[in-house]
């Protein structure tokens, strides 16, 4: 049997908050695909959305300012951080993924 796709096991905590407030709003749990969706669908562009993935899968967590909130994403297992190489190559293959 195949593994599920990395991107559908690196599953995030995800909160949100109005007009760059402290990220102290709701909480919901997200995996990395359905909000590299999100993102993609809202019309951000594949350097935006790298400049904040790459970062988020090193350390585990990033803080993003979007047009009318900001949000912080944590990933919920830190062992699944990676090294940058990693990092980039996730990424360029979950954007493959979507894009199929």
């Amino acid at each position: 049997m195949a593994s599920p796709p990395l991107s559908d096991t690196i599953r995030l905590r995800q909160r949100k908050s109005a007009g760059g407030s402290d990220c102290s709003g709701d909480e919901s749990i997200v995996t990395l695909a359905s909000k590299l969706s999100e993102l993609f669908a809202a019309g951000y562009q594949h350097d935006d959305i790298y400049g904040f993935v790459i970062p988020l899968l090193m350390q585990g967590k990033v803080r993003i300012d979007l047009e009318d909130r900001s949000e912080r994403l944590e990933m919920e297992d830190q062992t699944q951080r990676m090294p940058r190489s990693g990092a980039v190559r996730a990424f360029e293959d979950l954007v493959a993924g979507l894009s199929r």
